[in-house]
């Protein structure tokens, strides 16, 4: 790659089709039953994305807010504005920035956090990011992490894909690329407690890295 070649990776455009779009996804099936087993209300869907899982998390918890960035805002308003009217449990969205900058009173009981970190393509977003939400949980809080591992989908991506950072680029749009990483078991969860989590309980789900750590 010419290193006069400006790289723009938008994460916002990683999102791989849903499998089935009228179910939700195995990992959002698994952190819905588990936070229900731990009885947590209110809920943080972090990089909620063009809203595939949310409706699934809005119908199972009374308390939801959803976070992304400002450009992933922008795609999908008229769809949050049609969620307001539909679930009274949508609170309301705020993009990551915000969500960093600020803390939630009160603070939260739990974060899901759904095809994400894979698709930031620096190491300090990745742990910034679950700082701010490490932040924004009570003590004893719970995040649900999940990733790819080894899909389909990005195993045949990358084939065409160039080395960047610790992963890979794909040219998407004319001036735009999406960013992917293979996290293993052990990167996501050195990331995790770097964030200060302490590591419960590994979910086994294929194709996936799945995990529920808790605020200490």
């Amino acid at each position: 790659m010419e290193m006069s070649e400006k790289i723009v990776i938008k994460p916002e455009y990683s999102a791989v089709g849903a499998k089935n779009p009228n179910k939700p996804s195995r990992a959002v099936n698994a952190a819905i039953s588990i936070f229900r087993e731990l009885k947590l209300s209110r809920i943080v869907e972090v990089g909620c994305g063009l809203l595939a899982n949310t409706p699934y998390i809005l119908k199972a918890f009374p308390f939801v807010i959803l976070v992304d960035t400002r450009l992933q805002y922008r795609r999908i308003k008229k769809k949050l504005d049609e969620l307001s009217i539909q679930y009274t449990s949508f609170k309301k969205f705020i993009d990551v920035e915000s969500f960093c900058k600020t803390r939630i009173k009160p603070l939260l009981d739990g974060a899901i956090v759904i095809n994400v970190l894979h698709v930031l393509p620096e190491t300090q977003q990745r742990l910034n990011l679950l700082k701010c939400v490490h932040k924004n949980l009570k003590k004893k809080g719970s995040i649900f992490i999940d990733v790819p591992c080894n899909e389909t989908f990005y195993r045949n991506l990358v084939k065409t894909a160039k080395p960047y950072n610790d992963g890979y680029i794909m040219k998407r749009g004319k001036d735009y690329h999406t960013f992917y990483k293979n996290m293993t078991f052990e990167e996501l969860k050195e990331y995790v407690e770097k964030a200060d989590f302490k590591f419960k309980q590994r979910i086994y789900l294929d194709h996936r890295v799945t995990f529920i750590s808790e605020k200490q």
